[in-house]
């Protein structure tokens, strides 16, 4: 008993386990002729391009908890839904047969580990929902060049996969940082479109003015145009401000919006809030029926501000938009090729360019 326990210690402190069968968070946890199992066990048979799929949502379901750890509230199940985990690697795994990616598993230990350990700077809900996270997992190399077919971003060296007229796409260059931009051509990874230039993310006690983006990995937030570090308790105006896992919580909900807030302990799934104090972890909002915390709304029901308390609810798997009696109503992403008005119409593994749904992971 007293050996297995060391075994299992070992591995959750990320070391080496030489035994088959022994617990692991990753393929490194393993001996080399084994891999990690789904379900955190070594297995006999190294991982191999076979294994393409599992993988892929294994590296999904490493960011899912990931994002759980930094924003809280739901579960990693539910931020897998918001990324519709099957048809990003439906894309991963037709890239990977065509040539345009090259799945690499003998590195899929330090992919797990890379994306485990993400700053929570770099996990935006918009990053994350449209699976862009993904490429950070080093076991996935793009094959395509500039000028040839793609599925998807992560297909593509040094540039971004152009599927405006459909699939496959077309891989092209981003915009250099410095360079002008309208928003149609993304910038290169590390900068932001702001006021038509290119321009690199901002450090700690850098200016973020004008839509520029704190650099992920600084743990910053943009407060009175400033990068500054996220705080685990003290005073501050959203939930930016906080440290993973911390709520921006109003004081008085009876104040108006310019009432004190401070950094305290995001509330979880059904755990007891005050309507209006914005306690609730991410994708959650305190119910006024229940005075609880509930996940955000399903298809059919009403979002946004479904009770009238400003407590932000919007939809899991599907999208919040006038229905009947514009009435805010969680409906289905629209379908590519049909009319939108913004990128979250067309859920995650599609964008809304020129007013219409175009798909962004080809499969």
């Amino acid at each position: 008993m007293r050996a297995w326990l060391t075994v299992m210690m070992m591995a959750l402190a990320g070391c080496s386990v030489q035994v088959t069968g022994a617990p692991c968070q990753d393929d490194l946890q393993c001996p080399s002729a084994q891999r990690c199992t789904p379900e955190g066990s070594c297995v006999a048979g190294a991982r191999s391009e076979e294994h393409l799929l599992e993988s892929c949502r294994t590296a999904m379901e490493t960011l899912a908890r990931r994002a759980d750890q930094c924003y809280g509230g739901m579960t990693p199940e539910s931020y897998q839904r918001l990324a519709d985990t099957e048809s990003v690697c439906a894309s991963v795994v037709a890239s990977v047969q065509t040539g345009r990616q090259t799945f690499v598993p003998e590195r899929f230990g330090a992919c797990v580990r890379q994306l485990r350990d993400l700053p929570c700077g770099a996990m935006t809900l918009d990053d994350f929902s449209q699976g862009n996270l993904l490429a950070r997992c080093e076991a996935l190399e793009p094959q395509a060049t500039e000028g040839n077919p793609c599925g998807s971003n992560l297909d593509c060296q040094g540039g971004w996969c152009d599927t405006s007229t459909g699939c496959t796409g077309v891989c092209k260059r981003y915009v250099p940082a410095g360079k002008g931009c309208d928003g149609s051509v993304p910038c290169q990874p590390g900068s932001t479109c702001s006021l038509n230039v290119c321009r690199a993310h901002a450090n700690l006690g850098e200016s973020c003015a004008w839509g520029v983006r704190c650099a992920p990995e600084a743990n910053a937030a943009c407060v009175d145009n400033a990068c500054v570090a996220r705080k685990a308790s003290g005073v501050c105006k959203s939930a930016d401000e906080c440290e993973p896992g911390q709520a921006c919580v109003k004081l008085n909900v009876a104040a108006g919006s310019d009432a004190p807030r401070e950094c305290r302990p995001a509330r979880g799934l059904d755990e007891p809030c005050t309507p209006g104090a914005f306690e609730c972890g991410g994708l959650l909002y305190c119910e006024a029926a229940t005075a609880r915390c509930r996940p955000w709304r399903e298809h059919g029901q009403t979002c946004y501000d479904p009770d009238g308390t400003k407590e932000l609810a919007l939809c899991l798997g599907g999208r919040c938009a006038f229905g009947a009696f514009l009435q805010l109503v969680c409906q289905q992403y629209v379908a590519p090729g049909e009319a939108c008005l913004m990128d979250g119409d067309c859920g995650p593994t599609g964008a809304c360019r020129n007013k219409v749904c175009i798909t962004t992971w080809c499969r």
